[in-house]
């Protein structure tokens, strides 16, 4: 297996050659199709999956209607399932592919054996378990917001994770649909294009193959801004 894309990891980014050289054997790659499962919640956690192309979705089932509700988009470079292996308890959601996927696995065992032991590599992972459960609060703390605000402020958390910015404004690099935006938000599909339609209408985005590009961040925040 071709290591070159497992370096460009962030999580790994920190570690000097013979380091990672030594962690190479560790690691698993598997092709996952779109819509496949990777592994469902309540399941034993006996892996954490580091994303080496395409995109993965976190969700799980809410409500007594069942409705899935998006916790978390994970794409390349992002890592996942490392909760369960930390904590011993079983996975919280389930996590499938949204896109076909490569993705690369390490065993639970050789996780506590080479991670656990490496600061750099924990560090890394701290790191991004504190912005996950800063996210998780922010969310928390929008769930009484209108439809809209929390559509808004869905769009606002994926261009701080997905944005590139460029001369128009910040492009979300990441392909979405209409659903899948109003199962981060718990909402309907036809609220989120509702909205959408009329951003795009007032200038504050464009919406090209798929991509979203906010045109006017100001804007944009003000349109979530819970009402008094």
């Amino acid at each position: 297996m071709k290591t070159e894309g497992i370096r460009r990891i962030p999580l790994f980014a920190t570690l000097d050659e013979d380091e990672f050289i030594r962690l190479s054997s560790i690691f698993v790659e598997r092709q996952y199709r779109k819509n496949q499962v990777v592994f469902l919640e309540e399941e034993t956690g006996d892996y954490m999956y580091l994303v080496l192309s395409g995109k993965v979705k976190v969700a799980k089932k809410s409500g007594v209607e069942g409705k899935e509700v998006i916790l978390a988009i994970h794409r390349s470079g992002d890592f996942f399932g490392e909760m369960a292996l930390l904590d011993g308890k079983t996975a919280p959601a389930t996590v499938s592919a949204m896109e076909d996927s490569r993705i690369v696995s390490v065993s639970g065992e050789d996780f506590h054996k080479h991670l656990m032991g490496n600061v750099k590599v924990m560090s890394q992972i701290i790191q991004v378990l504190c912005a996950r459960l800063r996210q998780e609060w922010q969310r928390q703390s929008r769930s009484g917001d209108s439809a809209d605000a929390r559509i808004c402020a869905a769009l606002q958390e994926l261009a701080t994770r997905h944005g590139v910015r460029d001369a128009r404004g910040v492009i979300i690099d990441l392909k979405i649909t209409h659903q899948e935006l109003a199962e981060m938000v718990s909402t309907s599909r036809e609220t989120v294009s509702r909205l959408l339609a009329s951003l795009r209408k007032d200038g504050v985005i464009d919406i090209t193959s798929r991509r979203i590009t906010i045109l006017d961040e100001r804007r944009l925040a003000e349109v979530g801004r819970p009402s008094a």
